[in-house]
Order: structure tokens, then sequence, then C-alpha cells
């Protein structure tokens, strides 16, 4: 219940009800929150483009035991994606969420693509490695499938992948029309794996999905009769679509910096 009404004050811009919400839970429960509460942190943070104050959060959640999920990782980068945009922090903050098993998802990677567009080579580049990452993920995904919601777990890419990888491109080719890169050279290397990203079928990969499911459930059933137990975890619906809003809304921010 705090969390929610954190969240509310901080999406209404109500920074000092913000502070005595937080006091009155740590009065409360004698707690500064969880994982939830730091990630509305991180996106009032982010929407700033604090970078330095999101990494201090991270670094402060793993000093604590907290660790990190995907949202926060997802946020942090977030602040990347601000003017000014800082491609090479965001590149290494997927490398960072990497080196703690916490895997990216379609969300985190629009976000570091997002991050990328301010017409530079250097970091059209970082995007093409971003791309290039991206599609090995979704290969995985399509290979062993994913446990959990899709919006949490899930690297296929959506119609704003697409939008940032058309624009990705056209970056591209004002790169080349500016002879930064050759265009022979830009077309066969850069340019692959942003265009796989915009002729990705994503109906077709669902397809191949949804089979792959239905004949997990078919082997579950089998097993079951057999008299095997598979006992999975269940997460509280409400709160993974509080924490996921707070990355939710700082993308509907960020893409008022996409040209569409």
């Amino acid at each position: 219940m705090f969390n929610t009404v954190v969240n509310a004050c901080e999406i209404c811009g109500e920074e000092d009800l913000t502070v005595k919400v937080l006091e009155t839970m740590k009065e409360t429960h004698e707690t500064e929150g969880n994982i939830i509460t730091t990630n509305i942190a991180l996106k009032r943070l982010a929407k700033l483009g604090a970078e330095t104050g999101c990494e201090g959060i991270i670094i402060g959640m793993l000093q604590s035991g907290m660790e990190p999920n995907v949202v926060s990782y997802t946020t942090a980068i977030g602040a990347c994606a601000t003017e000014p945009k800082n491609p090479s922090l965001a590149y290494e903050w997927l490398t960072r969420m990497r080196s703690r098993n916490v895997k990216p998802n379609f969300k985190t990677y629009n976000t570091a693509l997002s991050a990328c567009l301010d017409g530079k080579l250097e970091n059209t580049v970082i995007a093409s490695k971003i791309a290039t990452e991206m599609l090995t993920d979704i290969e995985e995904e399509l290979t062993g499938g994913i446990k959990g919601p899709a919006e949490m777990y899930s690297d296929l890419p959506d119609s704003y992948t697409k939008v940032l990888a058309r624009n990705l491109m056209k970056q591209l080719r004002e790169n080349w029309r500016s002879e930064d890169i050759n265009i022979a050279v830009a077309k066969a290397t850069l340019r692959v794996p942003l265009l796989k990203l915009v002729d990705f079928d994503k109906s077709q990969a669902l397809e191949q999905i949804k089979q792959r499911r239905e004949a997990k459930k078919t082997a579950e059933k089998a097993a079951e009769a057999a008299g095997e137990d598979d006992d999975d975890a269940k997460t509280d619906q409400d709160e993974l679509d509080l924490e996921y809003s707070c990355v939710v809304d700082l993308h509907k921010d960020g893409r008022r910096f996409i040209e569409v």
C-alpha cells in the first residue's frame, strides 16, 4: 500500500508528500521499503537524467543485500536516454546486469537503443552491438522459452523497437552521407542487426512459442499422471504491475525524444 501511495506521489510530482509517506512507512514497518520502493525512487532520478544518482542507488541496493532486478537496471539505463544522452554508459549497464545474472528484456533493449539516437557514428556502432545482443537473446527465447510474464522476461521486439531500429538506420545513413563510414561497410555490418529487428515477424515467433507451450503442457500432464509434482513459485500480480509501471512510465516519457 505504501508503495502504491509513493508511486502516486511521484507521478503527481508531490515531492514533499513523497518524503512524508516514506518516513511514515519507516516508522510503521521499521523498514526503508523493498525493491519496488527503490525502483520508484530510481524512476524519479532517471527522469531527471541523474546517472550518478541511479548508480548510487543500485550500489546501495547491492551493499544492503538487495539484488536489483531487470526493472532496476532498465530504469538506470533510462537516465542515459535523457538529454544529454550517454550510450556508452547504457551499454555498460547491460554488461553489469548480465554480470549479476539479470537478463535484459525488450524494454531494457529499447531503452538502451533510444540512448544511441544522437547522430554520432560511434553511438550508431553501440546501437548495432545492442541490436546484435538482443537478437541473440531472441533466438534463445524462441529455442528455450521463458518463465514468468512476458512483460518482465521476453526479448521479442515490439512496435517501439522497430521505430527505434528504423531511426537508427536513418542515423547510419546520415553517417555515411557525412563520409564518417564507407557505405558498403555500413550496409554489410552495422545495418544488418538493425534491419533484422525491423523485419522481425513477431506473430510468427509467438506461434512458435505457442506450439512449444502446448507441447510443454502435454508433457506436464503426462508427468502429473505419473505422480510427479511441479511446485513453481507464484508472483503477486498486483506488486508485479506496480513494479513494472516504473519502467513503463519512464518509456512513455522517453518517446518524446524519438522521431517517428
